[in-house]
């Protein structure tokens, strides 16, 4: 369900509804927050970094300056 998705706010709030699985923390009180700090500390220790969610125009800046950067052989 979250799988490649920013799930913060569901997480904090220990929802499954999928109108929480979104990155937005508006309006959470420091109790919620912190239960996403422990989310976060839970994942750092069980899982390695193996990679990081961009948006999606970032990532067609990141190939358009690749393709300026190519330099045929």
């Amino acid at each position: 369900m979250f799988a490649g998705k920013e799930c913060s706010r569901a997480l904090a709030l220990l929802s499954f509804k999928p109108q929480d699985i979104n990155g937005n923390l508006e309006g959470l009180d420091e109790s919620e927050l912190a239960i996403l700090e422990d989310w976060e500390y839970k994942f750092i220790d069980k899982y390695p970094k193996v990679g990081q969610l961009v948006p999606e125009q970032r990532t067609q800046q990141i190939e358009h300056s690749q393709e300026d950067n190519f330099e045929p052989e």
